[in-house]
């Protein structure tokens, strides 16, 4: 099972709608695929098409059986498991991930993990095929942060693949190009590529769904294949 751990690395950038629409399009190779909401706003599931009034989550039980019973299957047939109301501490969190290792899913099953952007992605059980994806928009803020991350980045002993990838990324603002031109020609854990902001990903949402269902031939499905098939090609390496 490949895991993929996916924040940002400030709030708002979009992890949840990365996550989820991430999640869609890798179903399409027909493979299992399982998204768990690692943060308490618990918004995963929207995506999915849960009802705004499904509040609980694995949070709310003591037990990660008890937790299984919460388990949904969208449309799509993505297997997700919303957080819930009841507010997580770090070691629960932690215990939730190493307890989705007892699920019964074959080799090439794809599970993703949205992460809050609060918590430093070191503090998880991260292992050595575990890939970790901190999403950055192009502004003077994420500049700091990817610079101070690298710097902590320096300092762990890590294993696991680590790389960060723009999102919401504006074609027509000249800063957001100086900046990705920047990040591409300095920075050696950048993608190479950036998820467009476009207005199919808030209408999705709004349609409690992902880009794949809502337009098909949109900007952002074709930006979220582009992520699909390269996070295929690092899995393999």
């Amino acid at each position: 099972m490949q895991r993929i751990f996916i924040k940002g690395i400030k709030g708002g950038i979009g992890s949840t709608s990365v996550v989820a629409n991430l999640a869609c399009v890798l179903k399409k190779s027909d493979v299992d695929v399982v998204a768990i909401d690692l943060d308490a706003k618990s918004d995963l599931g929207l995506h999915f098409g849960l009802k705004w009034t499904a509040t609980k989550g694995w949070s709310n039980e003591s037990t990660f059986d008890d937790a299984l019973l919460h388990f949904r299957k969208d449309s799509d047939g993505v297997l997700f498991l919303p957080h819930g109301d009841n507010e997580a501490t770090l070691d629960e969190i932690i215990a939730t991930i190493n307890n989705c290792k007892k699920l019964d899913y074959k080799g090439s099953a794809w599970i993703i993990f949205d992460c809050p952007s609060h918590i430093n992605i070191s503090h998880y059980p991260l292992e050595e095929n575990d890939i970790v994806i901190e999403l950055v928009t192009c502004d003077a803020i994420c500049h700091s942060l990817i610079y101070k991350r690298l710097q902590t980045l320096k300092s762990v002993e890590s294993s696991w693949k680590h790389f960060f990838v723009v999102n919401r990324y504006n074609a027509a603002s000249v800063l957001e190009f100086d900046l990705f031109s920047l990040w591409q020609s300095t920075l050696p854990f950048m993608a190479p590529f950036f998820i467009n902001s476009d207005e199919v990903i808030k209408e999705a949402t709004a349609n409690r769904n992902v880009a794949l269902n809502c337009a098909p031939y949109s900007v952002a499905n074709d930006d979220f294949e582009t992520l699909a098939g390269w996070l295929v090609s690092k899995a393999a390496n």
